[in-house]
């Protein structure tokens, strides 16, 4: 992954940015799986589980859409994590919103995932690049 993100970081402008938005959001689903496992493991049933392994892909795709994807250079604090944190549930209801209304349509499920994640993804980048790519 290292060496995929520096030849990212060479990448220019937004579409460097979009592609490096991209690769920290798949880490984050690596992260994620892997929490909602180790919970699992634990004994926790898998919807409980799933609550800590979103909770660790945020805290990991704030970090890293700071340091990777933006290159933000202000310091972190805690209103600019409560901001982000507000985008990412507003993406997910964005999400759900879309998938079910796309279903609701007559969407197959696939479609329907696809609508869902690509608008929220492209809403995400957008709202996030506000918030950490200023500085």
């Amino acid at each position: 992954m290292a060496d995929m993100a520096a030849r990212l970081q060479k990448l220019p402008g937004w579409v460097g940015e979009a592609m490096r938005f991209a690769l920290v959001g798949g880490a984050a689903a690596v992260v994620d799986f892997g929490v909602l496992w180790l919970g699992m493991a634990l004994g926790l049933s898998p919807q409980l589980a799933r609550i800590p392994g979103v909770a660790a892909a945020m805290c990991f795709t704030w970090w890293f859409n700071r340091k990777l994807t933006f290159k933000t250079v202000r310091p972190p604090s805690w209103q600019e994590f409560g901001h982000y944190v507000s985008v990412a549930l507003a993406g997910i209801l964005l999400n759900l919103s879309i998938y079910w209304v796309a279903l609701w349509a007559g969407a197959p499920v696939w479609l329907a995932f696809v609508l869902g994640t690509g608008i929220t993804a492209v809403f995400s980048f957008l709202r996030y690049k506000m918030i950490l790519g200023r500085g």
